[in-house]
């Protein structure tokens, strides 16, 4: 299924709002200029932007563009059993991440959905051991967001 600038722009817009609405309830950090809700906002803004700019091209493309054409998603199977096999990770990893972590959960899915898209076992096997560890360390250690640790909670403090 192919989206027309409109129909994509109409989506940017979306999230942006949903973007904004959400960080406008942040919490204020006392002495500071600058709060959480910056850069959300600054990616809102972003957004509405690309949204504007997708506006304009769909304008200039005339009248008869359609805003949305069938493709492979609705005529391959293929095609349909990727988009279940990437929607079925997202819930996959909603349901174990916390027992198992997010180390181990990241590994598997990204094992198991770079070979589906034609990665070599070599690839997938370095992506599945090499991915996880960096954005652990990225999202854990030097951005201070908290990733589940599941079974690793339980060897690294003996529990």
């Amino acid at each position: 299924m192919k989206l027309s600038d409109a129909a994509l722009g109409v989506v940017l817009l979306g999230a942006a709002a949903a973007i904004a609405w959400t960080a406008r309830g942040f919490p204020v950090v006392p002495g500071q200029a600058f709060g959480p809700s910056l850069f959300p906002g600054v990616i809102a803004a972003g957004f509405a932007l690309c949204a504007i700019g997708l506006f304009l091209r769909h304008a200039r493309a005339g009248r008869g563009a359609r805003w949305i054409e069938p493709g492979p998603l609705l005529t391959d199977p293929r095609a349909r059993l990727d988009a279940l096999l990437v929607l079925g990770a997202i819930v996959a990893y909603l349901a174990v991440a916390e027992r198992l972590g997010f180390i181990p959960t990241a590994a598997a899915i990204l094992l198991v959905l770079t070979r589906r898209f034609g990665a070599s076992w070599r690839l997938a096997i370095a992506t599945a051991v090499l991915g996880p560890l960096a954005i652990h360390l990225m999202f854990a250690e030097w951005l201070r967001v908290p990733l589940p640790l599941g079974v690793l909670l339980h060897l690294r403090y003996g529990a």
